[in-house]
């Protein structure tokens, strides 16, 4: 072990970077004074007084007032085997408690993971976040359109929307309404990233804007002067409700 390796050391046990270049320094010297210990370490003058009062505290080294001057010795090796013990039985104590802690923080991840989280939006610039959010997804997405979203967020949000699911090669599943067909849709150039599908509403009603992706459900319509949206995160809540598409994809016609 050479004495970068030494210094590494005794920072492991608890002691600063200066910490332990003044207690190597004075250990092969013997001793020093204030003024020697700046020149050896090349510590700020005023900060090594500070530092020597700071290590005195912890024991490391001895102060000695001779002749209008301060010696300071270093504290023997046994007091740097004393931090060894005092950090052995830190580890043996956190040791000895982990199975439980471990049990705990397990606990509390779980929980954490467990909750449901419920967002609200509302106004057109809430909608397009719920849009844009879309874009998250890892996996599949799955969804209900109620009518052709680009008459509402306009055709340089819905271009600019498409552009990026096309460049995160995205894929959607989509089954459309009566009221999409009424809507007269616009051709976004999807480039076949969406497998669309028909479902009359005298077999599935579909009264606003759905969509399904990874852990989230969202909710969003802008009927009637009614503007709102509700993202909700709960993985079984997802499960659920792609099970339920899967029913109705099978029942609906390709476009």
């Amino acid at each position: 072990m050479n004495k970068q390796e030494l210094r590494g050391y005794l920072q492991k046990l608890g002691l600063t970077s200066d910490e332990a270049s003044v207690y190597l320094e004075l250990l092969e010297k013997g001793q020093g004074t204030p003024l020697s210990i700046y020149r050896l370490t090349g510590i700020n003058r005023t900060k090594v007084y500070r530092l020597i009062d700071q290590m005195e505290k912890s024991k490391l080294v001895v102060q000695e007032i001779r002749d209008k001057t301060t010696m300071v010795s270093p504290a023997p090796i046994e007091r740097v085997e004393e931090l060894l013990k005092q950090k052995q039985g830190v580890v043996a104590e956190l040791s000895k408690n982990w199975s439980e802690a471990a049990t705990m923080l397990s606990q509390m991840q779980a929980s954490r993971q467990a909750e449901t989280k419920v967002k609200y939006y509302k106004g057109k610039s809430g909608i397009e976040q719920m849009v844009w959010n879309v874009l998250k997804a890892k996996k599949e997405i799955l969804g209900y359109t109620f009518r052709d979203l680009s008459h509402f967020v306009g055709a340089k949000f819905m271009n600019s929307f498409v552009e990026e699911f096309k460049l995160r090669n995205l894929k959607m599943r989509d089954i459309y309404s009566d009221e999409y067909l009424a809507s007269q849709p616009i051709d976004n150039n999807w480039a076949g990233k969406i497998d669309s599908r028909y479902l009359p509403g005298n077999i599935l009603a579909i009264p606003h804007q759905m969509d399904i992706y990874d852990d989230v459900v969202t909710f969003y319509s802008w009927n009637e002067g009614e503007v709102w949206g509700t993202e909700i995160y709960n993985p079984k809540v997802a499960q659920m409700q792609k099970q339920l598409f899967e029913l109705a994809w099978e029942k609906a016609k390709k476009a």
